[in-house]
């Protein structure tokens, strides 16, 4: 199917207003960045509670502010979310430590009370998902006399100390391994009770309640950048085997301006990154690298059809070729993701919009981005070539 019929676009001619077109728009998004310090990530990565909360009227969100102030929440965030009567209140990730440190070592004296116990230090554990453990904190406590150790973890039990293991670093030293005992969970329902209390003329509706801890948000946020770099090196494998390495580096430069443009619009319009826009994010790779491969596939094949035409002209006439395809299969997809962005309601409201943003900049990539790249790297090849000889 032709959307469009034969066609002779001069794309290469165009490369140089293109890359200044991005130029502008990658500026203005890393300078956003800048500004703001990095991309506003939500709970997922930085750890924190988030409610949603429904009333049956409009409450002021300065009334609402108030409220939380009150319950000790200062920093939190309020946020319109839907219509003018439901919030998303986001209160910011509170460390364990302190409360660790200092209900171990209650459990201790309780325990052992002619032990001479001195806390050490307390730092916070990484999550190993393969024990099924999601994080806590590492308790290294010394005692003048070191009790028995199995006498002493049944006492700490019995003391209210619950703990993931036990091991003697020396003779003196002891480090705790103490699960996470749920103060963001704790501090959600008291702030959930705060808001009941402080409008009692008013239904309110729980709808959502999510709590990430800080650790769990760090990791996270490791995965996600290791993701994202697994899948760039991986890309560039693939493409330089199936093509060749010139190929591969017009295809990861296109995917990095893709994702550096999303990003940089969600910056400037203040949104959220989750991990439901990482998904999106993911997904526009996989969709521009789709677009990209199709039109490298057509150079190739021009390549050896076509060995009396220059190479600005031949990518030309390749991706004159594989445009109807280009902009149908584009345009399908926008209208699927314009009718979730409009209609599939605010939880995948920012997945879909990553996405709208993603398929345009990745149509517009495979066109003005890789293949003028490609077009570059051939003609230095050229002329270092003609140099040589």
């Amino acid at each position: 199917m032709q959307f469009f019929g034969e066609t002779k676009i001069k794309f290469v001619e165009l490369r140089n207003k293109a890359f200044v077109i991005s130029a502008v728009i990658i500026l203005a998004g890393l300078l956003s960045l800048l500004i703001k310090g990095g991309p506003n990530l939500s709970i997922d990565f930085e750890g924190g509670t988030l409610i949603q909360v429904k009333f049956d009227q409009h409450v002021p969100v300065a009334d609402l502010r108030a409220v939380v102030e009150k319950a000790g929440y200062e920093n939190g965030e309020i946020q319109g979310y839907g219509d003018e009567t439901e919030y998303l209140i986001t209160i910011e990730k509170i460390s364990e430590a302190k409360e660790a440190g200092e209900g171990l070592m209650e459990s201790l004296l309780a325990a052992a009370p002619n032990a001479g116990w001195t806390l050490v230090s307390v730092k916070e554990m990484s999550p190993d998902y393969a024990k099924s453990f999601e994080g806590g904190n590492l308790v290294i406590v010394e005692a003048k006399a070191m009790p028995d150790l199995e006498e002493l973890k049944t006492g700490v039990r019995e003391n209210g100390t619950g703990f993931v293991e036990v091991t003697q670093e020396s003779d003196n030293r002891l480090a705790f391994s103490l699960p996470y005992s749920g103060i963001e969970s704790q501090a959600a329902e008291l702030l959930k009770a705060e808001i009941s209390n402080s409008f009692p003329e008013r239904e309110i509706e729980i709808r959502r309640t999510e709590t990430v801890g800080p650790k769990i948000g760090e990791e996270l946020k490791n995965r996600m950048w290791a993701a994202i770099i697994i899948s760039m090196f991986g890309i560039l494998i693939y493409i330089s085997w199936r093509f060749e390495f010139k190929f591969a580096i017009g295809a990861i430069l296109a995917l990095v301006h893709d994702v550096l443009i999303t990003l940089g619009i969600f910056s400037l319009m203040g949104k959220e990154i989750s991990l439901i826009v990482i998904a999106a994010f993911l997904t526009i790779v996989g969709y521009s690298l789709n677009d990209t491969i199709v039109v490298f596939d057509r150079i190739r094949e021009n390549f050896s059809l076509r060995r009396r035409e220059t190479y600005d002209n031949m990518v030309n006439i390749s991706i004159n070729e594989s445009l109807s395809r280009t902009v149908i299969t584009s345009l399908t997809t926008l209208i699927v993701i314009l009718f979730l962005f409009l209609y599939g309601g605010e939880v995948i409201h920012d997945f879909a919009f990553a996405l709208l943003v993603g398929v345009v900049v990745g149509t517009y990539s495979s066109i003005f981005v890789a293949s003028p790249i490609l077009v570059e790297w051939q003609n230095r090849i050229t002329k270092r070539a003609k140099a040589k000889s």
